[in-house]
């Protein structure tokens, strides 16, 4: 995995997190705690837990796409080493550190005359409407598209949003990502789960697994905190550390990056992670491939029994 440069040209299919942060990303503005210190950093040089909030570049070849577009998107694209228009943006739900980086990519369709193709699923389009009004023109078709249940080509990717529960703040939207194996290359699933808790079983079987049932390839997940067991439940919106490591469908995963970090994550103290889970940062580029699976025991969070001795 690795940082702002261009990926791999023999890498076709890579998701750069250009922003890993909760809603009010690290430092909190109004924080000294230790998380929000370091990241404040030293001599004009910003620490390892300087977040931004959400926003993940797909690139498929020569397309690509955004998924979500958080306040922060405009500084996340600038620090990308060349000019890059979107092919397609995509939004999970109007919440504002999700939603509110859209206005530049509008104003770039209204007043530089570009095209961009911005999808939503069907109940959050009027709810950007009536974010950003004066995109929408009255009695015409505004810039924003549901986001259709077959879902939206980007490149060799197909893109499809399904709801999950968000705890205390409802509802959002989730990504299944898959590229389907073609002649001469194994296809591979994943899934961005950024703003979720309590997913049941049922939901997880249905989008939150590979082919046949095996784990997905790569799973970008939610954990705003590393523990947030002593808050009640009924007020929290986001899975935590401590609740991600027993997830059946994240231990199955063949690689994990958790994201959606507030200043209650350190990324210093990642030892306490398994094989093939890691930390998000800003500028992460993560590679998009079939993984090597492991037994369906191991996948389904059971020791594998010893084989006899013959």
């Amino acid at each position: 995995m690795t940082g702002p440069h261009p990926p791999d040209p023999a890498q076709t299919d890579t998701l750069t997190l250009l922003g890993t942060g909760d809603s009010k990303g690290v430092p909190r503005f109004w924080c000294a705690c230790p998380v929000c210190t370091e990241a404040r950093g030293l001599d004009g040089r910003p620490g390892v837990n300087r977040r931004t909030r959400t926003a993940t570049l797909l690139r498929s070849g020569a397309r690509s796409a955004l998924l979500d577009a958080g306040p922060d998107t405009h500084a996340g694209l600038a620090r990308l080493p060349g000019p890059l228009v979107p092919d397609a943006v995509f939004i999970s739900h109007a919440h504002n550190d999700h939603l509110l980086g859209l206005g530049d990519l509008l104003d770039y369709v209204r007043y530089a005359d570009g095209r961009l193709r911005v999808y939503a699923p069907p109940e959050v389009v009027p709810q950007i409407a009536a974010r950003f009004p004066y995109a929408f023109p009255a009695g015409g078709a505004g810039p924003v598209r549901p986001i259709p249940p077959q879902g939206v080509p980007v490149g060799e990717v197909t893109v499809r949003a399904f709801r999950v529960p968000h705890g205390a703040n409802g509802h959002s939207h989730a990504y299944r990502l898959d590229r389907p194996a073609r002649a001469g290359g194994e296809g591979w699933s994943a899934a961005v789960v950024t703003d979720a808790i309590g997913i049941p079983p049922e939901l997880a079987r249905t989008w939150l697994r590979g082919p046949g049932g095996a784990g997905l390839d790569t799973l970008l997940l939610g954990t705003s905190f590393e523990d947030e067991s002593g808050a009640p439940l009924s007020g929290r919106s986001v899975y935590d550390v401590r609740e991600a490591l027993t997830l059946p469908w994240a231990q199955a995963a063949g690689q994990v990056v958790l994201t959606h970090l507030s200043h209650g994550v350190d990324v210093r103290r990642a030892g306490h992670l398994p094989p093939g889970w890691q930390y998000a940062h800003d500028d992460l580029t993560v590679p998009l491939a079939a993984a090597t699976r492991p037994s369906a025991a191991l996948a389904a969070g059971r020791p594998a029994r010893p084989q006899q001795e013959p």
